[in-house]
């Protein structure tokens, strides 16, 4: 890979305000920083009691996975949550507690090693469900087989979004105290209950405990995120998201079928409310242009900074860009017939509008010649900085209104993400870098994934730099034979060396 020397700067952080910085945290990336830490006698003894310790660790993870924890079914969550908290108790957490909300319960808890640095980790709890007779395996069985290329892997629900992960930093903390008897940062631990179903209610489990959050210094979400020929894209933050459902129907707009179809016969003197919806979306977007056409959608955004022009020029340089080419294996072109160049730089920069899915009528096999009486649309906005979803919103209701679309029905869906974004300057980024150049690995560095998470609520109501990766890898989450790979390859970590991965990025982070 070649970088111009203005992205060099930009990606090892060493460009910080003008100020000679040295063997600083802005520099750690570049200057070794991980490969020092795993020199350090009490780093290379907890390395050695993980490998001990194998079997073991092994063991809790595949505990973790049979206790079934399925929030779109209330299948096991409190079980699991129980678990969680035992855990954590386990560890020396002198606080360990269940979290209610309106909806499924989170998890707060706070271990104490009277370190100058505070993170604050991120878990999921909950899984997507399962259709058993898919599977390979028995869904809760937490099978240990190969799956080449790998020698071994646990094929479970949840092995790799996210219990065995969580299980994976749980594992590390633990060979951490045997060896070292405290850990080298404090930790507050803040789970989700509801991540499968949209977080709805996490923002209550923080807010309990914000006013001590907002003193930590940074938020960490630990997940393998090599692919299957090792690579790394590291992403420092998400879209947001405005999502809602638009139904045109008979009985608001006062024209149509009213309260069931018709013969399709009387569409020439009936109205359609499947054609006033079609209208209504093409009101919204202009497809020659691949334009939203809601007036001030745009205005809001932020154009992109010098930081975020230095990743994409390497995202363009790198033969990586994997995520890109992912998108590229379903289609023939880009839109507008741009080139790769030009669809990274949209597809990191470009708010959007989609139709995820649109019914009305007679879907069946064969013809049902009908006027239909309704007809629905699930829309989706990806959001952009420094577009807020309440704002976006308000323009879109405006818009229909405007446009003589006042009797479709808006229905929200979800309490809509909002868009994140931490600096590659930030320590706890760099201390990643230094740790997966540590182990022969240079990720693809992007400001934003193009898809939302709960992240914003870490970063913009609490104002902490977030951070998620790991070594290691796993796949199939939320579909069938969920796996996570126990023993890896020369390219890809196993278990040993991610949860080892783990103990020099708390030492590298705690050292800074």
């Amino acid at each position: 890979m070649n970088l111009t020397r203005k992205e060099f700067l930009f990606l090892s952080g060493k460009v910080a305000a003008g100020v000679t910085m040295g063997r600083s945290l802005s520099s750690l990336a570049m200057t070794g920083a991980a490969e020092d830490i795993r020199n350090l006698p009490v780093v290379r003894k907890i390395h050695e009691h993980i490998a001990r310790e194998k079997e073991k660790h092994i063991v809790n993870v595949q505990a973790d996975l049979r206790q079934p924890s399925v929030s779109s079914w209330n299948m096991g969550i409190n079980e699991m949550a129980e678990r969680m908290i035992d855990s954590f108790r386990a560890l020396g957490c002198k606080e360990a507690e269940l979290v209610p909300t309106d909806g499924l319960p989170g998890i707060w808890a706070y271990y104490d090693a009277g370190a100058p640095k505070t993170i604050v980790i991120y878990m999921m709890y909950d899984t997507q469900p399962w259709e058993k007779k898919r599977w390979s395996v028995d869904p809760l069985s937490a099978t240990r087989m190969p799956k080449p290329p790998f020698p071994e892997v646990i094929i479970g629900r949840g092995a790799v979004n996210d219990k065995g992960p969580n299980r994976f930093f749980l594992n590390t903390c633990e060979s951490i105290l045997a060896v070292n008897s405290r850990l080298p940062v404090n930790l507050m631990f803040t789970c989700d209950g509801e991540e499968e179903q949209g977080s709805p209610h996490f923002h209550q489990v923080l807010d309990r405990y914000a006013s001590r959050l907002k003193t930590a210094n940074a938020e960490l979400n630990v997940v393998p995120t090599q692919d299957a020929e090792g690579q790394v894209a590291m992403f420092l933050g998400v879209k947001g998201i405005l999502e809602f459902e638009l139904e045109a129907s008979g009985a608001r707009w006062g024209k149509g079928p009213q309260k069931q179809p018709i013969h399709s016969g009387a569409k020439a003197i009936l109205d359609s409310p499947a054609w006033r919806l079609v209208d209504a979306l093409r009101s919204m977007y202009d497809p020659l242009t691949n334009r939203i056409l809601i007036d001030g959608f745009y205005d809001a955004i932020r154009p992109p900074n010098d930081e975020e022009e230095a990743m994409l020029g390497q995202l363009i340089r790198q033969s990586g860009s994997q995520l890109l080419e992912e998108q590229k294996k379903n289609a023939r072109s880009w839109i507008n017939g741009w080139s790769d160049a030009e669809a990274m730089r949209h597809f990191l920069f470009d708010t959007t509008v989609n139709i995820n899915g649109i019914w009305s009528g007679y879907t069946g096999t064969g013809a049902a010649t009908i006027v239909p009486e309704k007809a629905t649309a699930k829309i989706d906005f990806r959001l952009v900085p420094n577009q807020d979803v309440s704002t976006q919103q308000k323009l879109v209701e405006e818009h229909l209104r405007k446009k003589g679309f006042g009797d479709l029905e808006y229905r929200p869906i979800g309490g809509g993400d909002e868009w994140s974004q931490t600096s590659v300057h930030e320590a706890l980024v760099q201390s990643l870098l230094a740790v997966y150049r540590a182990n022969h690995v240079e990720p693809a560095v992007w400001p934003r994934m193009p898809a939302s998470t709960p992240e914003a609520q870490y970063t913009r109501k609490l104002g902490l730099p977030a951070v998620r990766g790991g070594m290691g890898h796993g796949g199939n989450e939320h579909v069938d034979d969920e796996y996570i790979v126990i023993e890896g390859t020369d390219k890809v970590a196993g278990i040993v060396q991610a949860e080892q991965s783990i103990v020099d990025l708390l030492f590298t982070y705690a050292q800074t």
